[in-house]
């Protein structure tokens, strides 16, 4: 048996999701009811009980046990929900007992037709039908999907936000030396050429009058008669 290794949180669901259950333990071939049927959250294995009752495994791991629903691995709710939020997953009773499904169950076209018209509603990753109302995802493994999805989503805004805003806010000082050289320079000079014609006829208006009287013609005497 291989020794136990401890995994990140986020590792273990997906392992779980992708392991096969139920099938014959290679330690424990000799044994009777050596289907590994235990899921260990600590180090991602699969495990049947004569696996755990050994001193190789770690008596302080939490395990799963998996058990069959109409041909489908399931899970008790009671147990999985201590290290996993399963709310609006529906649930099923086996035994007296509340248990989700790890995967979606295969569902055929007509069958999810006719009880979409009888009520319910639909999951939302794999539109499968729901019995009640409340829950939105028919398995584990729809749910972690919706999750990641929303997840990733929320990521990708968050690094896109600040990128559009500094590049809205940036000035631009190629077009600002553009215009200073082509349309300010023109500006400035006729700027300067009109406030000379200003200041000139400002300095002519000011500019005191002189008072031009009129000279009399020289005196003509009258002829000799």
């Amino acid at each position: 048996m291989v020794g136990c290794t401890i995994r990140k949180p986020a590792e273990w669901v997906s392992v779980l999701l992708r392991s096969k259950f139920f099938g014959s333990c290679v330690d424990h071939g000799e044994l009777r009811k050596n289907e590994k049927n235990l899921f260990c959250v600590d180090c991602t294995l699969c495990f049947c009980k004569h696996c755990v009752s050994s001193s190789a495994h770690d008596c302080f791991h939490r395990l799963l046990q998996i058990c069959k629903y109409v041909y489908h691995d399931v899970v008790r709710l009671h147990d999985i929900q201590k290290h996993l939020d399963c709310s609006f997953i529906q649930a099923y009773k086996i035994n007296g007992e509340k248990a989700v499904h790890l995967n979606p169950r295969p569902q055929l076209k007509d069958a999810k037709s006719s009880k979409a018209k009888g009520g319910g509603t639909c999951c939302e990753a794999c539109g499968r039908h729901i019995q009640d109302v409340p829950n939105r995802f028919c398995s584990i493994a729809c749910k972690v999907s919706i999750d990641e999805e929303i997840t990733v989503n929320r990521s990708h805004k968050i690094i896109s936000r600040p990128t559009s805003t500094v590049s809205h806010h940036l000035p631009n000082f190629e077009a600002e030396e553009n215009s200073y050289e082509n349309g300010y320079t023109s500006s400035s000079l006729s700027l300067t050429e009109s406030s000379e014609e200003i200041q000139a006829w400002w300095n002519s208006a000011l500019r005191p009058k002189k008072m031009l009287h009129k000279r009399k013609s020289l005196p003509r005497r009258a002829p000799m008669c």
